[in-house]
């Protein structure tokens, strides 16, 4: 049985390290103070609805040739996944058209750690996880394979070997539509081009990390970025310790559902 190994990483200005996720579990270190918490993510997180993420995207960018899908935090690739999986899923006999029009998806995360565990391209399941693809997808068999291979990543809270997880290999119809890069997302914002309100930003679960004024300048410039038509998608924990959903309003955005924001 082969094991994949990584390396750890240093997170520097951000006070910020080992930074993972439910079949992934890492600590997180809050503050200068070494207060620390658990975080976590997986496939189809349930702060959100998948099924109708998916249909609403295909509505909404329904006349428009080419969207720009750009995603930051996407952890070990779950979120990204999740994404591709729902909308193949909602778009049925037209697949191909969605995978030419959406894909791929760019995603930045600051952690190079668990930057290497996306680029691997395997992922650790828990039942939850299995449970989580069967409800959204018809046949979870279509977007993963078996694998000898064991997922380790540094400095898991848990190690595999303690838990019941199982490494599995993403197929090509999810590696191939996502690439993933090493950046901040604070400055990664600044960059961002919007041609035509085709642009689709995920930055879900992990505003909620950082101090208020950090999130509030975040969105200011997600604003100044983002033409009308164009969608900001974020998470539950955005919004446990600050209003994410005034703030939105307060620069320009429409809620059209839950954790989907429409720039006006």
């Amino acid at each position: 049985m082969n094991r994949i190994m990584y390396i750890d990483t240093n997170y520097g200005q951000f006070n910020r390290k080992n930074v993972a996720f439910k079949a992934n579990r890492r600590t997180y270190e809050q503050d200068a103070n070494d207060v620390s918490m658990g975080c976590y993510t997986g496939l189809f997180r349930s702060d959100i609805n998948w099924r109708m993420l998916g249909s609403y995207i295909l509505n909404h960018f329904k006349n428009k040739d080419k969207i720009n899908m750009v995603m930051f935090a996407p952890s070990d690739g779950s979120e990204a996944y999740s994404t591709i999986i729902s909308l193949i899923e909602a778009a049925g006999d037209k697949k191909n058209q969605v995978l030419k029009k959406f894909f791929p998806i760019k995603a930045y995360d600051y952690d190079r750690e668990i930057l290497r565990a996306a680029k691997s391209g395997l992922i650790n399941l828990e039942q939850t996880d299995r449970m989580a693809m069967q409800m959204n997808c018809k046949d979870y068999q279509d977007y993963f394979a078996e694998t000898d291979n064991v997922l380790y990543i540094v400095n898991e809270e848990i190690s595999p070997a303690s838990r019941n997880t199982t490494t599995m290999k993403a197929k090509r119809v999810l590696t191939d539509n996502v690439s993933f890069f090493q950046a901040d997302m604070f400055l990664k914002v600044k960059e961002l081009k919007d041609d035509d309100g085709n642009t689709i930003l995920m930055c879900r679960n992990a505003l909620g990390y950082f101090e208020n004024d950090k999130i509030e300048k975040f969105i200011k410039d997600v604003s100044a970025k983002l033409k009308s038509g164009s969608l900001f998608i974020v998470g539950a924990h955005d919004s446990v310790l600050f209003d994410v959903d005034s703030c939105l309003k307060k620069y320009g955005f429409e809620k059209v559902m839950d954790k989907v924001y429409k720039k006006t």
